[in-house]
């Protein structure tokens, strides 16, 4: 069973010369946790066409979905429809199943990515949020494609940012990652 708001997934394979720069994730704020970031884990690289999981034990995997063509492609409204968060998820889901990653017990997803530190909680450099912190984030999303007012404070505005929280919270959801963490830039 997935839970509240998920999606389906048609993008094309990056092209060389395709992926401007990274976006890179933070951390910090009142649900983080601040200390080193603890092992086993793996880091994520969002890119505008892909994302990409590097595993500890050296593995990579190359997801075909990325969130500059998630926020232009499928989050065309700010905020984005529950049609569209819908839709988004699927595409992320889509892509985890075909990458055939199990979910297991993986500790903390790190990442250097900007573009997350403008989020509640991952704010400062080495800070830990939890799933559950990263979930209650993505619930303010789905709450204000519903209509509900959140205060800028609770939850960024922008297409990007819906993106790259959708993409987070997806890969963490159905691989097991217990936590994200910043590492430096």
């Amino acid at each position: 069973m997935r839970p509240a708001m998920q999606m389906r997934h048609d993008t094309a394979p990056p092209q060389p010369g395709d992926l401007p720069e990274e976006l890179y994730l933070g951390s910090g704020g009142p649900s983080a946790q601040r200390g080193t970031v603890p092992r086993p884990r793996a880091q994520v690289r969002l890119h505008a066409r892909n994302t990409v999981l590097e595993f500890a034990d050296g593995g990579v995997v190359t997801l075909p979905v990325g969130v500059g063509d998630l926020a232009r492609d499928v989050l065309r409204h700010d905020p984005p429809t529950p049609s569209e968060l819908e839709r988004g998820i699927d595409l992320v889901e889509d892509a985890l199943a075909a990458a055939r990653l199990p979910k297991a017990e993986r500790g903390t997803l790190v990442t250097s990515a900007p573009a997350l530190r403008a989020l509640p909680g991952l704010e400062a450099p080495e800070a830990l949020l939890p799933l559950a912190a990263v979930e209650a984030l993505f619930q303010r999303l789905a709450s204000r494609a519903l209509g509900t007012p959140v205060a800028l404070a609770e939850l960024p505005e922008g297409r990007e940012i819906a993106a790259v929280l959708l993409v987070l919270r997806e890969c963490m959801h159905h691989l097991g990652f217990e936590h994200v963490g910043t590492m430096p830039s």
